[in-house]
């Protein structure tokens, strides 16, 4: 047996032990579980197995926790069903880029290379995604805040407290903007358990990299702290955030002509010109051989 047909009988009983394993893995879960369970949960539970089974190194497991909570996970087990999806998706890119190696390439080792760089690929792809979908979040609470802190304004000026009237904000907020709804919406529950409403502030305060949502977090803290007036407090950091908001769209605006120059010089440019110049050359080319063809004769 040749050493070639012998590699590809190698990898193709690995594949098939991957992919039977996975597959029996699922059926005892949805069995375990009942047939009409949601395919997410089962996902969800699948990944939570196999990343609990992952070792990991305890110095980077707070760093993704943080991660975790900047982008919404929030549940107990977030952080071994991130290790399994990072799990899953080095195993699975590391698999398919060795099989297209193995399909495209002559023989010899690019299949190994073809595996540790898509290996590698997978395991870096899970942090930039898992930092991309927070740097999301950040953003879409940003643009979220300014209504949230006027509904505010408006409830505690009619006389609310701080605590019906961030979940009055919430309730409004809960269709248009779920992010900060349901940021504002864990506050008073969070004082009713725990009793200190310093203590669920200042965790609101360090689950968001947003630091307009931090500073928010921060007035609500003084407020608390020194009984200072927190409407007025709440309204200029609104006009503030309006004013930030509308200066970063004016700098996109002004940036959108300078963009515009690649595509017009390289892609509109050349096909005006081809238009334009084109039929006029055409008609050159045929004065030009028909004078010197004449001359020539």
């Amino acid at each position: 047996m040749s050493p070639d047909v012998a590699l590809a009988g190698g990898f193709f009983l690995l594949v098939l032990a991957l992919v039977g394993g996975g597959g029996y893995w699922y059926l005892q879960k949805r069995d375990a579980t009942g047939a009409d369970a949601d395919p997410e949960r089962l996902l969800t539970g699948t990944l939570e197995a196999v990343g609990a089974a992952v070792p990991a190194r305890s110095s980077q497991a707070e760093r993704y926790r943080q991660l975790l909570r900047y982008a919404g996970y929030r549940q107990p087990e977030a952080l071994t069903t991130y290790y399994g999806a990072k799990a899953a998706t080095t195993v699975g890119l590391g698999t398919v880029a060795s099989a297209g190696s193995f399909l495209l390439a002559d023989g010899g080792v690019q299949w190994l290379v073809a595996l540790l760089a898509g290996s590698g690929l997978g395991y870096l792809l899970t942090d930039r995604v898992l930092v991309w979908l927070g740097n999301r979040r950040a953003e879409r609470l940003k643009r979220s805040l300014p209504l949230a802190l006027e509904l505010l304004v408006l409830a505690l000026e009619s006389g609310q407290s701080l605590d019906g009237a961030m979940l009055d904000t919430a309730r409004e907020l809960e269709s248009s903007h779920p992010d900060l709804a349901r940021e504002l919406a864990s506050v008073p529950p969070g004082i009713l358990s725990t009793r200190s409403r310093q203590d669920q502030l200042r965790q609101l305060l360090n689950q968001n990299q947003e630091p307009e949502i931090r500073r928010f977090a921060q007035v609500l803290l003084d407020s608390d702290r020194f009984g200072t007036s927190l409407a007025a407090a709440l309204r200029n950091q609104t006009r503030y955030l309006r004013t930030s908001l509308r200066q970063q769209a004016q700098e996109q605006a002004r940036k959108v002509s300078v963009k515009l120059v690649f595509p017009v010089f390289f892609l509109i440019f050349p096909a005006v010109l081809l238009v334009t110049l084109g039929p006029a050359v055409l008609q050159l080319m045929d004065s030009l051989q028909s004078g010197f063809g004449s001359v020539i004769r």
